[in-house]
Parts: structure tokens; C-alpha cells; sequence
């Protein structure tokens, strides 16, 4: 059913023409690892998410000898797929829903070649001090990136709870600037980013949960992956390098998480540092990593062959269009790709 009620402020039009080349000067650029004889580069578009960070991890480790990976910081999923589209990054860590976006506008062949881990569990909404519930938004200002993960969540929330065509007033913008205005009191709540939403209840005393994903029951949880993807044209020229990345993801970076988790963790930490964020703490870092579901090889090669990420992406797919949020369902069979999964 759509949200006729909905009306949203854009604060940037960040899917513009030209937006590509300018996110990709303004993101910074760094490399890291160990010492080894790459025999091929790729770029990288990362989002500052822990489950994003375990690429970072593969090149700090240097667990993909053979591929030397450059990584550029995006604030979120649309400005690094324009990045992509432009020619600035070679692949991209991003939210499942962006991609749905842009397939849908047939902006690209778009390809999500594997899955980072599912983030359900760490989504929230945050509201200003005073608000209790959901149902405590009619009317208000919800700062949230459209077309994006966190909208997502929202409007699931929302529906769940019987709101969905409660009268609030969505503003578009990027999670940190979110949040800096939620704590300003521009805005009224926000769908915050997981590592960095402790500063919301820091800054602002009283400040409240409205929903917390981690409570939802498993069954109505919305599956929310993270993932990782390129375009049809760059998968055929940079395709073994692809694969020995997600190779390391899902066999040497999964099996440190799983039977080194300490160690990753202060890894964690010291990449959020090199990304410029807040100064945080393995008290901080080990629920939010390990709040994701990671898959193993053999389980990611399941994920695909079983059509588990087609379901998920298709539940979200309907969602968007009865929401008016993309025009029409995307071709998720060209979306999806198992060039590099099935190889590893």
C-alpha cells in the first residue's frame, strides 16, 4: 500500500549527474596492509560498517596477496554507486537497498557478486527526548536517507506496528548528518548508523530507542544484507582479482572473526581511527561486529544457490514499489551473480 501521507524534504540530490566524480574527490583515500607483490589493484568504495571493515581486514592482514585494494570512504550506499558508475571505484561495500534503486532505473548492469553478512539485527530508530513509541512520530521530522537501508527498516517498522500511513515528514539525509541534527533538534528521530549511534544518547540525555531491531522476533525481522558489488563490465576484466578478495572474505577474514574475535576487533578499532571517526572502544566495537550474521565459504556458496539473497532482495524489491519508492520491481536475476561465488 503507499504512503500517500509521506512527504519528504531532500536535502541533497545526491543521485544527480556529476555527483560521481565530486563524491569520490571528497572521499578520503587510504591504503593499508601488509608488504606483498600485488599483481592487481582494485578500488574500493567502503562504507564505515563493521561488516564492510572485514575487506579492510583482508588487505591489513594480507590475506590476498595477489590484489592490492585502495580504499575510498563513502557516507552511504547512493554516492558510492555513483562513484562507481563514474569510474572513481572498481567495486563497492553497500546496503542492499540502493542497488535495488539504481537497478530499477537501469543505471547500470549492476551485479552483487557476495554478501558482506546480514545487518537486521542492528538497525534502530532513535528519537528526541519525550518520544516513547512509534506512534509518538505523527506529525514529526524523520531525518533518514531515502532509497536506502535505513528507509527500509523504517517503513517496515512502521507497517508493522500498523503506521504505515501515519502523517510524518521524512527528510533526506546522509546518517552522520542525521544524526548531528537529531542531536541539534532539527529533526525529531533518525534511523542511525550502528557504530556510531552511542554518540546520539551521549550528547543528548533522554534521547530514546523506538525500535530496536536486535528485539525484533527473528520471523518479522526484515533481512537486511550487506553487500558487496561491481558492474557486469569491470567483473570480466578484474575477475580474478575479485575472486581471491572474496575468497580471503568468507574463508580467512570469516574464520578470524569467528576463532580470533579479539583480535579482529582491535582491528575494528584501528580502522574506524584511519577513517577519521570518533575514537571508540572494543567495549563499543565487539556488539556491533559481531551483531552481524558472516557467512563461511560453503555457506555464502548456499546462499546463492539456494535463492536465499533472491528472496530477500525480493521481499524489499515489492516493498519499494508499494511505497513509491522506485518505479518498478528491478531484474534481480541480472542483479544477482554467482560469476565470482561459484568459483571459489
Amino acid at each position: 500500500m503507499s504512503n500517500s501521507k509521506v512527504s519528504y524534504v531532500s536535502r541533497r540530490n545526491i543521485l544527480k549527474g556529476g555527483v560521481a566524480a565530486s563524491a569520490a574527490l571528497a572521499a578520503p583515500s587510504f591504503f593499508v596492509g601488509k608488504a606483498h607483490a600485488a599483481t592487481e589493484k582494485l578500488k574500493i568504495g567502503i562504507i564505515p560498517a563493521y561488516s564492510f571493515g572485514i575487506y579492510w581486514l583482508i588487505q591489513d592482514q594480507g590475506f590476498a596477496p595477489g590484489v592490492e585494494m585502495e580504499f575510498s570512504v563513502f557516507p552511504s550506499g547512493p554516492p558510492a554507486i555513483e562513484a562507481m558508475v563514474g569510474g572513481s571505484v572498481d567495486a563497492i561495500t553497500v546496503g542492499s537497498v540502493p542497488p535495488l534503486a539504481a537497478m530499477a532505473r537501469k543505471v547500470a548492469d549492476f551485479r552483487e557478486i557476495s554478501i558482506c553478512g546480514d545487518a537486521s539485527g542492528l538497525f534502530t530508530i532513535v528519537g528526541a527526548p519525550g518520544l516513547s513509541s512509534l506512534a509518538d512520530l505523527e506529525g514529526k521530522r524523520i531525518a533518514v536517507t531515502s532509497g536506502s537501508n535505513f528507509d527500509f527498516f523504517l517503513g517496515v517498522a512502521l507497517e508493522q506496528a500498523g503506521l504505515a500511513d501515519m502523517d510524518l515528514k521524512r527528510i533526506n539525509m546522509e546518517p552522520i548528518d542525521a544524526q548531528a541534527a537529531l542531536i541539534a533538534g532539527a529533526v525529531d528521530a533518525t534511523v542511525p548508523l550502528a557504530t556510531s549511534r552511542e554518540l546520539i544518547f551521549d550528547k543528548l540525555p533522554g534521547a530514546s530507542m523506538l525500535v530496536d531491531g536486535a528485539k525484533m522476533p527473528l520471523d518479522a525481522r526484515p533481512s537486511i544484507m550487506d553487500v558487496f558489488m561491481t558492474i557486469q563490465q569491470t567483473m570480466d576484466a578484474k575477475q580474478d582479482a575479485l575472486i581471491e578478495v572474496v575468497s580471503a572474505f568468507h574463508n580467512q577474514g570469516v574464520d578470524m572473526l569467528r576463532n580470533d574475535n579479539d583480535a579482529v576487533v582491535q582491528r575494528m578499532i584501528a580502522w574506524q581511527e584511519s577513517v577519521g571517526r570518533a575514537g571508540v572502544t572494543a567495549e563499543e566495537v565487539e556488539p556491533l561486529l559481531n551483531g552481524y550474521f558472516y557467512f563461511d565459504t560453503q555457506e555464502i556458496k548456499d546462499i546463492y544457490a539456494q535463492g536465499v539473497l533472491y528472496n530477500a532482495l525480493a521481499v524489499q524489491s515489492e516493498f519499494l514499489v508499494a511505497n513509491d519508492r522506485i518505479p518498478s520491481l528491478p531484474d534481480l536475476d541480472a542483479l544477482i551473480s554467482d560469476q565470482i561465488v561459484s568459483r571459489l
